[in-house]
């Protein structure tokens, strides 16, 4: 707990000072991140015995749990939309913690003055459920209207074109489901402490561990993803700006042979990482079989050998370009129109015979030649 806490301390003071990371979307990541380090660390003084519960709800305890979850949604929504601007209606979010914060802050005040009843205590006593039960209902809301989010961006993106910057999503979706599962054990922790007592905190232990681990986590997939999703955009940018393959036509060749390399080459949609051959015989509305049979015959190759070709050979020119030297090989990969680092590496070693790094390490002796 202490160890993840520090962690993600660290980590936000890095996103918010370093110029490198400047987006709103690590802005709220690091908020996100913070917000579970301080969760963490003030519940380990508690449980570590170095301060007692009344001591901890008097002056330590603030309640985070209706505000991670507001940091998580904006955080989703300004990664898939960076350009958008912060509209006030999102401060609608932060409501349930500006209520319960102001909750908090007068019980702390009252009881430092000695101002408050009997009556008064007992009632933030059970206020302080009733804060962690509509914490994890309204986490769960906000988790499902994030996903919901994702789905409809994913959506968005299933029609391509070549100016659209398509990024993958399922290492945020799978970041979803894991705060899910936080949030049910969260929820049966709730319950349990309800029903045999406070001094019962085996399924907390659970939930922190298990903060602290997406603190690590979340932190380095978020960023990583960020540099990933920056190099992109740049490689997008060339490509986009490149001007396509004219197709020669040979004499005699078949039309829908021309209609085809037309549509794969003209507008670079070789580059789709969605391409299929039912998709292509459905856009030129020729029967899928037949057009496989005539790649085949007149190309010498299979659809997938074809398409896959073109993007090793869009890949290489990624690979020897000096701006995009230092870039990811997944980033390359990806801009070139393979959905993985792994398709884009056996795809790659099968028609050059070497993998992309081991590609561009033997084109490091050519170019110093070449410049002397």
């Amino acid at each position: 707990m202490l160890i993840g806490a520090i962690q993600g301390i660290v980590f936000a003071l890095i996103v918010f000072f370093s110029k490198k990371f400047k987006s709103k979307s690590n802005y709220f990541l690091a908020l996100l991140i913070l917000c579970f380090a301080l969760n963490n660390f003030q519940y380990y003084f508690w449980e570590k015995g170095l301060i007692n519960g009344d001591f901890f709800f008097a002056y330590i305890y603030f309640p985070f749990a209706t505000l991670s979850m507001a940091f998580f949604y904006l955080y989703v929504k300004f990664f898939l939309y960076p350009k958008k601007r912060f509209k006030s209606n999102l401060w609608f979010f932060f409501i349930p913690f500006i209520i319960f914060f102001g909750s908090s802050v007068y019980y702390k005040m009252g009881n430092a003055m000695d101002l408050l009843s009997e009556n008064t205590r007992i009632f933030f006593g059970q206020l302080i459920y009733v804060h962690e039960i509509f914490g994890v209902v309204y986490s769960l809301f906000l988790l499902a209207i994030s996903y919901r989010l994702i789905l409809r961006f994913e959506k968005k993106q299933l029609k391509w074109n070549r100016q659209t910057l398509r990024i993958g999503l399922k290492w945020l979706k799978t970041v979803c489901l894991i705060a899910f599962g936080l949030c049910i054990i969260w929820g049966f922790s709730i319950y349990d402490e309800l029903k045999y007592g406070a001094e019962n905190a085996t399924l907390y232990y659970g939930l922190w561990i298990g903060l602290s681990f997406t603190i690590y986590a979340l932190g380095h997939l978020g960023i990583y993803r960020f540099g990933i999703l920056e190099e992109q955009k740049n490689i997008h940018h060339f490509s986009a700006n490149n001007s396509s393959v004219i197709v020669e036509i040979k004499a005699n060749q078949n039309e829908h042979l021309i209609a085809f390399e037309r549509f794969i080459l003209g507008d670079k949609n070789y580059l789709d990482n969605h391409l299929s051959l039912e998709s292509v015989a459905e856009a030129l509305g020729i029967n899928k079989s037949y057009l496989s049979r005539i790649i085949n015959a007149e190309l010498g190759k299979s659809f997938s050998d074809y398409v896959n070709e073109l993007r090793v050979e869009e890949a290489k020119t990624y690979l020897l370009n000096p701006e995009f030297s230092k870039y990811t090989l997944i980033s390359i990969g990806l801009e070139a129109g393979f959905n993985s680092k792994s398709a884009f590496n056996s795809t790659f070693k099968k028609f050059t015979g070497m993998t992309p790094s081991e590609f561009k390490q033997k084109q490091i002796p050519d170019t110093k030649l070449s410049g002397i």
